[in-house]
């Protein structure tokens, strides 16, 4: 676990070895949610465009069953 100073501008400096864990790169987004009064989850922001090519036919067989389910359910 890496120790942070937090800047008068309310910044801090994401150590490498995070960085490198979690792939972040200069440019990139991340979301900070707060978890009670002590406690933070920094996460890396995966953007749509590099998500482009994940659906594969191993998807398409769960929608197919999803979409069954959702018939089935007759709301």
């Amino acid at each position: 676990m890496a120790r942070v100073k937090v800047t008068r501008n309310y910044q801090v400096t994401i150590p490498e070895d995070v960085r490198r864990e979690l792939e972040i790169e200069e440019g990139d987004y991340v979301s900070i949610e707060a978890l009670g009064k002590s406690m933070a989850v920094l996460k890396r922001v995966i953007p749509v465009e590099d998500l482009e090519g994940s659906w594969d036919e191993e998807m398409d067989r769960v929608m197919e069953g999803v979409r069954g389910l959702w018939k089935a359910w007759k709301l």
